[in-house]
């Protein structure tokens, strides 16, 4: 079972995407960038990552970019290669930062509405790449 964080500020998203994963999947949900950090940070200091993070990007408060940016240089700190770090999904309906996210370190991107069989499959693409190469160190 894959354990994942889905973070997005409408309820509805977020249940959606919960209910894609189904059986597949313990999600753990945060609403907003502030509480994903929170949650990723506890994560990490309980020695459980997660196996990879579905993050809207247009958020009130800190959005999706500036925590992914975040986790990519907690990621740094740690000495964890570029590339090693739990994959990021951004989930989203706006087209415009594609390429912001990818600089900002992301690992795939997907627009909404999401089709479940292509979330299912970009997950299982990212995870599977993820967890065939050789542990880092760190």
């Amino acid at each position: 079972m894959w354990r994942l964080m889905v973070v997005d500020d409408n309820e509805r998203n977020v249940e959606l995407l919960v209910e894609i994963l189904g059986d597949r999947a313990q999600c753990d949900v945060a609403y907003n960038g502030e509480d994903a950090l929170v949650a990723y940070n506890r994560s990490i200091e309980k020695n459980a990552p997660y196996d990879i993070i579905l993050l809207d990007i247009v958020m009130p408060g800190i959005d999706g970019l500036d925590v992914l940016k975040a986790i990519r240089a907690k990621e740094e700190a740690r000495k964890i290669e570029i590339g090693r770090g739990v994959p990021v999904i951004m989930v989203t309906a706006y087209k415009e930062p594609f390429m912001d996210a990818f600089n900002k370190g992301c690992d795939d991107y997907i627009l909404k509405p999401v089709d479940p069989d292509k979330l299912v499959k970009k997950i299982e693409d990212k995870l599977s790449k993820h967890f065939s190469r050789p542990e880092s160190e760190g």
